[in-house]
């Protein structure tokens, strides 16, 4: 398979590989227009229900269409072969596919967060630290002008 980068190019190899090519095949078992399929594949990042469509129509691994990492297809399945399951259990495939990658996500947030915490008192202790030193200043010395 090629080294397909992009989410764009992603899409362009499902088109060749999954209708011929032809955009408006593919277009037309997502319901959607040949331009928008064209626009994808040029510069546009599709919806979210675009790319539920894409994944549920042609039985494409979720995480691999919008990442790159993984496998293009479903295990145990063939490509383009329809999915037999509900709507429901379709679209609930889609997002535990998701799952990982928002795991991964959440644990950087989180990381993110206590560093931020670890900044914030440093900055208190700072500012602490500062204020202690000003208080500390002689005034006795100043002179009296007047």
């Amino acid at each position: 398979m090629p080294n397909l980068e992009t989410i764009h190019e992603r899409i362009k190899h499902l088109v060749d590989t999954y209708a011929g090519g032809k955009n408006t095949v593919f277009a037309a078992k997502l319901g959607v227009s040949e331009a928008n399929i064209r626009g994808y594949i040029k510069n546009v990042l599709p919806k979210a229900d675009v790319l539920e469509k894409i994944v549920i129509s042609y039985d494409i691994n979720a995480m691999w269409l919008l990442t790159g990492l993984g496998h293009e297809i479903l295990p145990n399945s063939e490509p383009g072969s329809p999915i037999l399951a509900t709507n429901e259990t379709s679209i609930a495939t889609f997002f535990n596919q998701l799952e990982p990658y928002i795991q991964s996500k959440d644990s950087k947030i989180i990381q993110q967060a206590e560093e931020i915490g670890r900044l914030k008192q440093q900055i208190e202790q700072l500012q602490r630290e500062k204020g202690k030193d000003a208080s500390d200043a002689r005034t006795s010395g100043i002179a009296n002008v007047g």
